[in-house]
């Protein structure tokens, strides 16, 4: 559930429902997906949300990804938890975890108005059999876990640390369980000991905190849950205060040197921000997923990144060479894609037909003109408009190579190869017509190139084009329908192109086709067999191309709305236009309007135009705040 669908369909339909039948929903349907053989894979697409390697922290004897994982009260069953891992987090807490499970499943409490969960049982949620198995699954997938622990004696303890172990990073137990640490603490064997207490802790849990640390415990786990009215805790905005509060109290006492994990009502990166900046080495989220987004994690790691690389200030080194990187050979890419959609643009306004078609056909143009006095005008409108998604295609690889590409972003690279890979592979669909036209062979060998010494260039490291926002805005919450919309937009080109490409190695014309050319496809292939291939290959090589342009559409809707992107949507207008005006243009010139045909045409220039304007004011943002002036202090810990 990335962003622009949870907020405009996901999370209205969810909050028609009891709190705990919309978190068995979501988590059951986010668990089974991770779990299907291509559910990762899908995961990854939908968010592209994998942690900078530069955001990694050295805590604990171990490398994390990222600073931000994951509290465990979002999923205390650890239903979606493989889901989870893929959303760019450094860790997982899980539990707390107990010998038994409990009779009933814990209930659970949304409080929209105080953006709060509230958990009014107080039993563990797993028991350690069913956490086994979630554990087990964690390790397999390499995410740094956290097991919280929840006994009632020495003896007990000493079982659930054994158990655990083996799967995880580090184990939280309770403050006032370290009065008897020296009677489980061998058990851990080696396995960092988290000493938990909760953002209101009273007195007692801190000096239990003192004596635990004193005793051999590795760290502090602020919990981020507060006890809650009518009895409980919960988790949420009510909890941000009091974490803030208590990091800062721990890290003034204790110093720098004990690790300090931190959950607490993290809704927004500013607050993530805020806790590390306060002095916790890792934050957790959790309810923030609920009432902001999935996407959470993913925008509070580019808030942490820029803050890190904007505080380094590191000089800037000698310049690469152009040739060396990848940007250089995918601009020109772009570039003879753009000049390819001009040529072919300028052909069907004139000749239509080359010489080699000709040479193909054994008939002139005034010949054909004979066969059928439409043929021309129709052969003219299936090659203006296979010019116009090579126009978008190519003014789209040139904005991504320029505005994204060559400051070292990931998705805009992955995007142009995704696409431009699906659209070579496109030119062997010529073994469904039988004509391989030269100069499309010639092009193609060129461009193909192209595409591979862009593959094997150097991306280079990203640079951010200036600081994210630190708290989502209506200018954020109006670009998730725009995003919306440009995904489906971009997910209706696909298709179509699939579709086009498939009639166009089978039927090659539509009744509205023959209708145009007042024909039959059978008058046609007797008047001469080669015509109807001829034909055939404007209309599957126009199919390959929308392929090719709806991947690269779908790709940066779904990866590439970010604040500052200000050049994405330059790159997006014109690319849009240069698409549907050709086509739309070259209809009316031949006369060629009929209702239907032209319905998708002028459905998807304003599906696409609505949906530019709904994020041009987000992608426009600056970020909004100051430049840092310093380090968060828990990036210092390597």
């Amino acid at each position: 559930m990335p962003d622009w669908f949870y907020r405009t369909v996901s999370r209205p339909l969810l909050y028609r429902l009891g709190a705990r039948t919309a978190r068995a929903v979501a988590l059951g349907f986010m668990g089974r997906l991770a779990r299907l053989p291509l559910g990762p894979l899908a995961i990854d697409l939908l968010g592209h949300m994998r942690a900078d390697p530069r955001l990694t922290v050295r805590l604990l004897g171990r490398d994390f990804a990222s600073p931000i994982g994951l509290g465990p009260g979002l999923d205390p069953e650890g239903v979606a938890l493989p889901a989870f891992a893929r959303f760019g987090i450094g860790f997982i807490s899980v539990g707390p975890v107990g010998l038994q499970n409990p009779p009933t499943r814990p209930s659970v409490e949304r409080d929209d108005a105080r953006e709060a969960i509230g958990f009014p049982d107080a039993a563990p949620p797993l028991g350690l059999k069913a956490a086994g198995a979630v554990l087990a699954e964690l390790s397999r997938l390499g995410v740094p876990v956290a097991v919280r622990v929840s006994g009632e004696t020495a003896e007990e303890y000493r079982h659930l640390l054994t158990e655990t172990r083996r799967f995880v990073a580090a184990i939280a137990v309770p403050a006032a369980a370290a009065v008897a640490m020296s009677e489980w603490l061998p058990a851990a064997e080696g396995v960092p000991i988290l000493l938990t207490v909760r953002a209101d802790s009273p007195t007692a849990d801190m000096e239990a905190l003192a004596a635990g640390l004193a005793a051999g415990a590795g760290g502090v786990l602020i919990d981020g849950a507060v006890a809650r009215e009518g009895g409980g805790t919960e988790i949420g905005a009510p909890a941000r205060e009091p974490a803030l509060a208590l990091v800062r109290a721990l890290r003034a006492s204790l110093g720098p040197a004990v690790p300090l994990v931190v959950g607490g009502g993290v809704h927004e990166p500013e607050h993530a921000l805020a806790l590390l900046d306060a002095g916790a080495d890792l934050v957790e989220v959790d309810s923030g997923l609920v009432f902001n987004g999935p996407g959470l994690v993913k925008r509070t790691n580019d808030a942490v990144l820029y803050r890190n690389l904007s505080a380094q200030r590191e000089p800037p080194g000698a310049a690469p060479r152009p040739a060396a990187m990848t940007w250089f050979w995918t601009a020109l890419l772009g570039f003879g894609m753009l000049f390819g959609g001009a040529l072919a643009v300028g052909i069907a306004a004139t000749r239509v037909v080359l010489p080699y078609d000709e040479a193909f056909l054994g008939l002139s143009r005034d010949q054909l003109h004979t066969v059928n006095p439409r043929l021309l005008a129709f052969m003219a409108h299936d090659r203006v408009s296979l010019a116009g998604p090579m126009l978008t295609v190519g003014t789209v690889y040139l904005g991504l190579s320029l505005g994204g590409i060559r400051r070292g972003v990931h998705w805009a690279m992955v995007a142009v190869f995704a696409s431009a890979s699906a659209g070579f592979a496109s030119f062997f669909l010529f073994l469904g017509f039988g004509y391989l036209e030269p100069l499309h062979a010639f092009v193609t060998a060129c461009l193909l190139q192209l595409l591979l010494l862009g593959m094997h260039s150097e991306l280079g490291p990203y640079t951010p084009t200036g600081p994210p926002p630190p708290r989502t805005d209506r200018a954020w919450r109006r670009a998730q329908w725009g995003q919306l919309l440009l995904v489906a937009h971009a997910g209706a080109v696909l298709v179509a192109g699939a579709v086009i490409s498939l009639v166009g190695v089978t039927a090659v014309f539509v009744p509205e086709d023959l209708e145009f050319l007042e024909t039959t496809a059978e008058q046609l292939r007797a008047a001469h067999p080669r015509l109807v291939p001829l034909v055939a290959h404007d209309r599957a090589t126009f199919g390959g191309m929308l392929v090719s342009a709806g991947l690269v559409l779908l790709l940066t809707a779904l990866w590439g709305h970010r604040a500052g992107n200000g050049w994405l949507w330059w790159t997006l207008l014109p690319a849009g236009v240069l698409g549907y005006a050709p086509a739309i243009a070259v209809h009316v010139a031949v006369g060629y309007t009929d209702g239907m045909h032209l319905l998708p045409a002028f459905a998807g220039l304003g599906t696409f135009l609505l949906g530019l304007a709904l994020t041009r004011a987000h992608l426009m943002e600056s970020g909004g705040g100051p430049e840092p002036v310093s380090v968060p202090w828990a990036a210092t810990r390597r």
